[in-house]
């Protein structure tokens, strides 16, 4: 028996000298892809095929193309009806359960706002009460007596203090 490969030539994509048109398209392939799959497909194709010849074995003819898909059953087109319907029930249940937990929400930011506007107010109503109470304690003779004499013995303090900065800068 004749080897094929002593009468026809093939091609291996490491032949730098044999660049022939399909490898060429095969190139642009992997480029727009970005990608070396269609390279590797052709490169390992070529291997497999050499090592048939080399063994002394018809060339392998490969159609990669494919095929349109069979028509489907009737079995199975009830279970594709089947899924759809499911599928369909499943999403209206997913927004129905987004939309009550939305709703759940946007209520609880509403209370929130509300609890947050009475601490706000009642904030307010403490501050103008205890601004009330000093006022009146500071109104009291006592304390008005405590505070000049605490005032006077703090002047007197800071005075001394200034002064002994004084002596020790110079």
């Amino acid at each position: 028996m004749k080897m094929e490969s002593e009468t026809t030539s093939f091609r291996l994509p490491s032949d730098a000298f044999t660049f022939g048109t399909d490898l060429y398209s095969l190139s642009l392939e992997a480029v727009e892809k970005e990608s070396l799959l269609p390279l590797l497909k052709d490169e390992l194709r070529c291997k497999i095929q050499n090592k048939r010849l080399s063994q002394g074995m018809e060339e392998l003819k490969v159609d990669f193309k494919m095929k349109p898909p069979a028509p489907l059953t009737t079995e199975e087109i009830q279970k594709q009806e089947n899924r759809k319907l499911l599928n369909r029930e499943s999403a209206k249940k997913c927004r129905r359960k987004k939309k009550t937990i939305y709703q759940n929400v946007q209520q609880e930011l509403k209370s929130l706002i509300d609890e947050n506007r009475h601490l706000k107010e009642r904030i307010c109503c403490i501050e103008t009460e205890k601004e009330f109470f000093l006022s009146n304690i500071l109104r009291h003779p006592v304390i008005s007596e405590v505070l000049s004499d605490f005032s006077k013995s703090f002047d007197n303090n800071l005075t001394e203090i200034k002064n002994e900065i004084i002596y020790v800068q110079n």
